[in-house]
């Protein structure tokens, strides 16, 4: 007598033996194909009609051009093999988030889609939804919730963890901030840190229903601290200013949709900030006289952008701050002074009240503040995100093509946000003052500007709009063989700088590939400096080719 079955044994009984009829599973069949089919299908004959999108038949005449082309004679024929594929790769993987980008599925999904997570308390890749409609950028999270980021294993696991054609990072804070702290100590120079706390490091509260001991930080934050303390670097921590003003107010000390603190706390860190430097730095007493004043703005967070809802949605409301713009005693415009005594290196969270681009109001940020509250002048180097490396970069250029940017400095701040001790790019940079040196890269006459052809040598990457929580991002190219379109005078190449993205749209020199042959209206750098340098730059994969004197490029209407 047979012992009865268990349900294991029934339900793998009753799988073996389904029966499917041959009509159902010829319409299962065709019903499959039609579906992988059409798509690529639709989506093709809709990027034919657009003249911007490129076209996969493109994309294999740029991958043959790129596999063909000479890298070098001095080059092994294995190191040629290595760096075609490379260039390839990532040819494709550009190919592939312009797909993703110009998708009539993501276009007509994506805000139902997101619609339907908000109301299950998802948000998207980039975006989680916290309490009272507060949202928190991901990666803010990841650094408070991630790995030690000072462990030698996480260290490592992110040296490796690139994609095959990029350089590998330098993941070690430590060790580039007291390079840069000895670099700067021979000058006479003072180096002061000041990681600036992320949302959730302040308001978990508004994340979670834990209890929580505020400031959060991640688990390798203590150790950090240690180590700076005893390599000798001054540290400025703005997370308890924020704290103690967040019990004592009982309001919210960072925007709501936005991943920047207000402007109010700012304010408060910016006059603590003050107080530290005074005490232990001897300033020069300047003659001069600041005042504020008082204006108010309303604006939409910038990872409420990064959701992608029409501009009209309603789900998250706009915010209304107060700021402060500072003004000199004949009520003229602050402007940073590279003269000053104080240099400030910051990212966003110095910009943010301070670059008009980023909708909060302009003159109002954290140097101002600063600057008013010392009643001195100083001097920015300022640029959105990367503050691991981004703005030492445009400190290093400008000592490079012999410009002293240091000359008569007695400190330097180094703003950044605290999340790039986990995330950010800690290369090594060196701040050597080089000899002003002739290149033969283009560079136009002060006030010139001149329509020109040329073909592009290299391109760097932009982000894909709603990825980041800029936007706007300028894209650096390499462009070869220039030719002026009025007198055909040669000009060689050039290094340009110009826009990637604006308001969260691709722009047109961002879809541009190796050997495409474009037309721009080139401009001197210096004319649009102070207007666009403060901007987020992605930069190109040659780190000699980025210490060319770069020129502004327009796209030709």
């Amino acid at each position: 007598m047979s012992s009865k079955l268990n349900r294991e044994e029934l339900a793998a009984l009753e799988v073996g033996h389904t029966s499917v009829s041959r009509s159902l599973s010829r319409s299962m069949v065709v019903c499959f194909f039609i579906l992988i089919f059409t798509v690529p299908v639709l989506q093709t004959i809709l990027d034919s009609k657009n003249p911007e999108q490129q076209s996969l038949f493109d994309v294999l005449k740029s991958l043959v051009r790129i596999s063909t082309s000479a890298t070098g004679d001095s080059l092994s024929f294995f190191t040629k093999v290595k760096q075609n594929n490379n260039l390839l790769l990532e040819n494709m993987d550009s190919f592939e988030k312009q797909l993703e980008e110009g998708s009539f599925l993501r276009a007509k999904l994506l805000v139902p889609g997101q619609r339907i997570l908000l109301s299950l308390g998802y948000g998207n890749e980039k975006v989680y939804p916290g309490k009272e409609s507060w949202l928190f950028y991901r990666p803010d999270m990841d650094y408070l919730m991630g790995p030690d980021f000072l462990d030698p294993n996480q260290l490592v696991q992110r040296r490796e963890g690139g994609e095959v054609w990029e350089r590998p990072v330098q993941p070690d804070p430590l060790k580039t901030i007291v390079d840069f702290k000895n670099q700067l100590a021979r000058r006479n120079i003072q180096l002061v840190l000041m990681p600036t706390p992320i949302k959730a490091s302040v308001h978990p509260e508004l994340f979670s229903s834990g209890t929580y001991l505020p400031p959060l930080q991640n688990r390798a934050w203590q150790d950090f601290l240690e180590k700076v303390k005893q390599a000798g670097v001054p540290l400025f921590d703005p997370a308890p200013v924020l704290v103690n003003y967040h019990k004592q107010t009982e309001t919210p000390v960072y925007l709501q949709t936005d991943t920047h603190w207000r402007a109010d706390a700012m304010e408060l860190v910016a006059e603590q900030l003050a107080s530290y430097l005074e005490k232990r730095i001897s300033f020069s007493k300047y003659p001069i006289l600041l005042k504020r004043r008082q204006l108010s703005i309303t604006n939409d967070g910038d990872i409420k952008g990064m959701l992608r809802f029409p501009v009209e949605s309603q789900i998250y409301r706009k915010e209304t701050v107060l700021v402060h713009p500072v003004v000199t005693d004949a009520s003229e415009m602050w402007q940073a002074d590279p003269g000053a005594e104080i240099l400030l290196l910051g990212d966003s969270f110095s910009n943010i009240y301070s670059l008009s681009g980023m909708g909060w109001g302009e003159g109002a940020g954290l140097g101002e503040q600063l600057s008013y509250y010392l009643q001195q002048p100083i001097d920015l180097l300022l640029q959105n995100d990367a503050g691991a490396f981004a703005t030492r970069e445009l400190l290093a250029k400008e000592l490079s093509r012999g410009r002293d940017r240091l000359a008569g400095k007695k400190v330097v701040i180094w703003q950044f946000a605290t999340r790039e001790l986990a995330s950010g790019n800690w290369k090594a940079i060196s701040m050597e003052l080089a000899e002003k040196q002739e290149s033969d890269f283009y560079s136009p006459l002060p006030g010139e500007s001149r329509n020109v052809t040329a073909t592009v040598a290299a391109v760097s990457r932009s982000p894909v709009p709603g990825s980041v929580p800029y936007k706007d991002n300028i894209v650096t190219l390499h462009l070869d063989d220039i030719r002026d379109n009025d007198t055909g005078e040669e000009f060689g190449q050039a290094l340009i700088y110009a826009w990637g993205m604006k308001e969260n749209t691709m722009m047109p020199l961002a879809k541009v590939r190796i050997g495409d042959q474009i037309s721009l209206k080139l401009m001197d750098w210096e004319m649009v400096q102070a207007q666009y340098s403060s901007y987020r730059r992605s930069t190109l994969d040659d780190e000699m080719l980025e210490l060319e004197l770069p020129v502004w490029g327009e796209t030709i209407q």
